[in-house]
């Protein structure tokens, strides 16, 4: 009788077992090494190559995706960002682009002036767009943008070309800062658009997120620009439900210590839509944060030359999912495994064998990616403070901002925020 149950319990743990290793194995995330194929011959100088590929985790429904860049433009972001933003092109100085300035009493309304616009607030959310865009892949990922002050407006709808995504975050720029934050409508514009019921062309299956990058909390409808009302903080907030509801999450990037102050909206914009929350105290650290971000599920790659038991270097995964790197290589057979984790734990692999040898032609390709590499990385350093210690920053304001007691931050009678 003994025996009979032991082995009655035996069988229910083999059973188990299996079960278990299936769901383990269907929750693996998928990596796919795009470029070189398995068993290419490569002949070239460096003696690294270029390995590119596709990741997403099982729960990501489509290699498609489309992100919508949520951009705050209100009077706020004319603010100083805390380092100069460095070259951004042909932008003007100041601002005076687009709005009106008028006078009442000697008061100036409209666009707050600037002495340099590269230091903005704006020109910080800008700059980490751009960074992102740099990253994405144009072939399977769409890119909008939107702005909200009184109210949201599109100024690229969803496209595959990037240059197009590039022209409009100039026009930002040039626009300046100016009104309040009506965060609500900037939420529920990007879902429009995303759900393919405003002037972006409908995709079904596809990925879909917005990236909301503001310097502080929503102001109307209620509030008139010059304070925080609960109901426009719930207003948000019930926006970004209806987008989780949508398949939608709105990831959020709130830039500097007056979005800290009252985070309230940020962090309820996040959690109810199932984004991330992203709390910067210095705005123009975003440039170092907004990569963090993972679309499709899969939040770290490692990639490794198993024959020589050498790392790839200069490995950047992209919000999307694309990955690419320069691994280092030995004459003749190699063998590259390339390892994924998704946010759940599980783990995925995917493996090619590669023949090098050596010659005096040189890959361009490689050689772009190093110099874009070497760009992105220069536009950290210029920030005076490492990744990581961004990155420790944006632990512990994230700590701080939900044990944070939610008091409404007094009216202002100043330019509208």
């Amino acid at each position: 009788m003994n025996q009979s149950l032991f082995r009655f319990c035996e069988l229910c743990l083999l059973l188990l077992s299996v079960l278990w290793s299936s769901l383990t194995w269907a929750a693996e995330p998928k990596v796919q090494i795009l470029s070189p194929k398995n068993d290419s011959r490569i002949t070239q100088e460096q003696n690294r190559i270029l390995v590119s590929g596709k990741v997403a985790s099982q729960a990501a429904r489509s290699p498609n995706v489309d992100i919508f860049l949520v951009v705050d433009v209100s009077g706020s972001t004319a603010q100083y960002a805390g380092v100069d933003m460095g070259d951004l092109g042909q932008v003007p100085d100041s601002f005076g682009f687009g709005r009106p300035q008028i006078s009442i009493g000697g008061f100036s309304l409209g666009q707050p002036p600037v002495r340099n616009l590269r230091n903005s607030i704006l020109a910080a959310e800008v700059g980490a767009a751009r960074r992102l865009l740099l990253q994405l892949n144009s072939q399977s990922t769409r890119v909008g943008v939107l702005t909200f002050s009184e109210g949201a407006k599109v100024v690229q709808p969803l496209t595959n070309d990037f240059e197009q995504v590039r022209r409009a975050l100039d026009d930002i720029l040039r626009n300046g800062p100016y009104g309040g934050t009506n965060m609500a409508e900037g939420v529920r514009t990007g879902i429009s658009e995303l759900m393919g019921f405003g002037a972006s062309a409908k995709k079904i299956d596809a990925v879909k997120v917005e990236f909301l990058l503001t310097d502080g909390f929503p102001t109307l409808p209620i509030g008139g620009s010059r304070r925080v009302t609960q109901e426009d903080t719930d207003l948000a907030i019930n926006a970004a439900r209806l987008a989780g509801k949508a398949g939608i999450k709105v990831h959020v990037f709130a830039l500097g210590e007056e979005a800290l102050s009252y985070p309230r909206a940020a962090v309820g914009i996040a959690k109810a839509s199932g984004g991330t929350y992203t709390p910067v105290s210095r705005p123009a650290d975003v440039l170092a944060v907004v990569e963090n971000i993972s679309v499709v599920g899969v939040d770290y790659v490692q990639i490794v030359n198993q024959t020589s038991g050498q790392k790839a270097t200069q490995l950047r995964l992209a919000a999307d999912g694309f990955f690419s790197s320069a691994v280092p290589v030995v004459e003749g057979r190699n063998q590259i495994d390339v390892f994924a984790r998704a946010s759940d734990g599980s783990n995925g692999r995917d493996s090619i064998v590669v023949f090098y040898q050596p010659s005096n032609q040189k890959s361009l390709e490689l050689e772009v990616f190093l110099e874009k590499e070497k760009k992105l990385q220069l536009e950290v350093e210029r920030l005076g403070k490492s990744q990581a210690d961004i990155q420790r920053d944006v632990e512990r304001n994230r700590q701080d901002s939900l044990s944070r007691p939610e008091q409404l931050p007094p009216a202002t009678e100043g330019l509208p925020r």
